[in-house]
């Protein structure tokens, strides 16, 4: 029988998601070695990282943070914390230090070791390495510019080795900024000598904490065990979710440009012969899989991702009577239209517009709920849901425009909107366990301000106004021209917000991998180390990461993420009997995005059977998907069958870089629309083959 060797717990998708308690205490019923966390990402744009602040609310932070530490007392391993403050800058790392201070003073955390690992880098340094043309870009975009990049705040994204010279010194607590999701987890495992292709896929996996369940949902934990035989198994420690293969495969699949390959600093993960197997009703498991020490640009290359202001930004939401919709011009986002994509909604499609607003005498309680009603509502998990990646789409970032009110109060609103029908059949039980999960764990947020949802569609269409400038004069004149332009096709309804000083526009500069390994090694993820009692932090020395080669060499499979995998274009025999609708034929139908200049389509099938027909219908080509999707064929990067998993991904350019200012979908969460509307021609020839499975 195997030998459990490691045991870990990831708290949550991201710090300040929120997750229950229960869930982490029940997890600790059994061996823990290790409690780790992400506290951040580039998905919400590049405000946080520009401007150094926090995405989420402090004390939702500071709430996760603290069932963390209070756990973390418990056992000999360490706790570990990534991405901090969300973007991971040297003022987001700083700011989640504080809040560590207070929670180890109210713990009574003493004599702790602490290591504070920066990711920050001179723009200088950039500007030089892009002199040289050691910069290699990534995808489409951003174009490089010395000015851009003269202005903006740059991080590298740190993968194992800082954090695991962390380790190896004794740390107890690791505070990280910017940092690769999967090395948070997979570096403690390497260091403990666990085979990196087994860790670097777990640690992809429990990245998003129990979003790779069924249900799922980043607010939540999940468990991985490791055992002695090369396989690990995975565990909702929440009863009310569990995890099969389909979930776990799928995950694996999640925010990546291809189905069987992951590029890190460090070398290629390769899922090709992965396997997943079931180990009870909710535990499933992996093995295989494996991880390649390859040659350039790999192993020695850091992702870096640079932000910067565009301007300051007034924001308008006008409704409107829906006689006057037809006569918006088509440029104006319009919720019930194309407030979500671009193109307008067709029936028998739906669009819904979800506006959250929120009122109280005090501005901090009026965002404070605004936020939680916000972030709970995207990942709320439920049965059926097929948009895993998230359940409405926000147009900005940050979503949340804060403003005084005539009466003297404070309000704050969240525009977003959906196109998803399976979200639609389900979004009142959504929206009303939304509101008992705050009540549960927010009680005073309720107490301190109230909130209305309105729902905007074509018959109550919504009308959303953006304008950025960094001159003000510039920005009121042009805004006041923007809503004039506006009313001269239709008159404003009553509950319009007009002129609204919405938070600065930041966007990205840089997207990019830098290969010179003299500054990766030399220059870049400095650590600091602390002794800690409660807020006292003293300074214990400070180290430089030290580097060493991992991963198998003289790998023979296909490590090209052009080729492998790649859905032929074979044109079925004969004609097709009937069609069926992928909705049908499908557990999951989502889009995400997969950096700044990528998005994905994962479309994982009910059964070998259905997969297997979509496959024969040649309906998921390039050249089929680009007519799909009205993009020229150069912008599709490639369509993939997955055997493991009965899935097909979809992986494009981004039509713009994500949070651009004509942005409708900042996380790429509800660009599904158009591929669930698509009707599968079915082949008698396949329907056979499929039959006798």
């Amino acid at each position: 029988m195997a030998k459990l060797v490691y045991r870990v717990v990831s708290a949550c998708g991201a710090l300040g998601y929120g997750y229950p308690k229960a869930s982490l205490d029940q997890a600790m019923k059994g061996r823990i070695d290790a409690i780790i966390s992400d506290a951040g990402s580039m998905d919400a744009g590049p405000y946080y990282l520009g401007t150094g602040t926090e995405y989420f609310e402090r004390e939702a932070v500071k709430q996760d943070y603290r069932h963390m530490v209070e756990a973390g007392q418990k056992i000999d391993g360490p706790v570990i914390l990534g991405s901090c403050g969300m973007a991971g800058g040297d003022r987001n790392l700083e700011w989640m230090v504080e809040v560590a201070k207070e929670v180890f003073a109210e713990l009574g955390v003493r004599d702790a070791r602490v290591a504070v690992i920066g990711a920050q880098i001179d723009p200088d340094v950039v500007i030089r390495e892009l002199g040289n043309g050691t910069l290699l870009p990534t995808g489409r975009g951003p174009d490089l510019d010395e000015e851009a990049l003269r202005e903006s705040t740059i991080v590298g994204q740190m993968g194992i080795h800082p954090l695991i010279t962390a380790l190896e010194s004794g740390a107890k607590y690791v505070l990280a900024g910017r940092s690769c999701d999967i090395a948070l987890f997979a570096s403690d495992m390497i260091r403990r000598g666990i085979d990196p292709g087994l860790a670097y896929h777990v640690g992809h996996v429990l990245e998003c904490g129990a979003l790779a369940c069924d249900p799922g949902s980043p607010s939540d934990c999940l468990v991985a065990e490791v055992y002695d035989d090369g396989s690990a198994v995975f565990v909702a420690p929440n009863p009310s979710r569990r995890c099969t293969p389909y979930s776990i495969a799928a995950h694996s699949l999640y925010e990546e440009s291809h189905p069987q390959l992951q590029f890190y600093p460090e070398g290629i993960l390769a899922m090709e012969k992965t396997r997943f197997f079931t180990r009870d009703a909710r535990a499933t498991g992996i093995r295989n899989s494996v991880f390649v020490h390859s040659a350039k640009p790999w192993p020695w290359s850091i992702k870096l991702e640079g932000a910067r202001r565009v301007g300051a930004r007034k924001v308008s939401l006008v409704h409107l009577d829906p006689n006057d919709l037809s006569k918006i011009p088509s440029d104006i986002l319009v919720y019930g239209r194309n407030g979500v994509q671009k193109n307008a909604v067709e029936a028998p499609q739906r669009e819904l517009g979800i506006i959250i607003e929120t009122s109280s005498p005090d501005a901090g309680a009026a965002t404070r709920l605004a936020s939680l009603l916000t972030h709970y509502l995207i990942h709320y998990g439920y049965p059926g849901r097929k948009a895993t990646a998230g359940n409405i789409a926000y147009p900005m970032s940050p979503n949340i425009v804060s403003f005084r009110r005539s009466d003297g109060g404070y309000g704050a609103i969240v525009p977003s909107g959906t196109r998803d029908p399976v979200f639609f059949e389900n979004y009142a039980r959504v929206r009303d366990a939304v509101i008992k999960l705050i009540e549960e764990e927010f009680p005073d947020a309720l107490r301190a301000a109230s909130h209305r949802i309105i729902d905007a569609d074509a018959a109550h269409p919504v009308a959303l106004l953006r304008t950025v400038d960094r001159d003000p004069a510039s920005l009121e004149r042009r805004h006041r021209a923007e809503i004039a332009r506006l009313e001269s096709f239709a008159t404003a309804q009553p509950g319009s917000l007009f002129g609204l000083d919405a938070m600065d526009a930041y966007e990205w500069t840089l997207y990019h991998l830098i290969q010179n390994e003299d500054v990766i090694k030399n220059a870049m993820f400095p650590i600091r180390y602390f002794r800690a009692n409660g807020a006292q932090w003293t300074a214990a020395g400070d180290e430089r990461p030290k580097y060493f080669d991992i991963g198998v060499t003289g790998y023979s499979g296909d490590l090209d993420d052009r080729t492998l995998s790649l859905i032929a274009d074979v044109p079925p025999a004969g004609e097709p009997t009937h069609s069926r609708r992928l909705l049908d034929m499908a557990v999951v139908i989502r889009s995400k995005d997969a950096g700044i200049n990528r998005l994905v389509f994962d479309v994982v099938f009910n059964s070998a059977e259905d997969y297997e027909s979509a496959l024969a219908s040649n309906a998921f080509t390039r050249t089929n998907i680009a007519r799909i999707l009205g993009l020229p064929e150069d912008r599709v990067v490639g369509t993939f069958f997955v055997d493991s998993c009965n899935a097909i991904k979809l992986t494009i350019d981004r039509p713009n870089i994500s949070a651009s200012l004509d942005e409708r979908d900042v996380f790429g969460a509800q660009q599904q629309a158009t591929v669930e509307q698509l009707s599968v021609p079915m082949y008698a020839s396949r329907l056979a083959r499929a039959s006798s499975f």
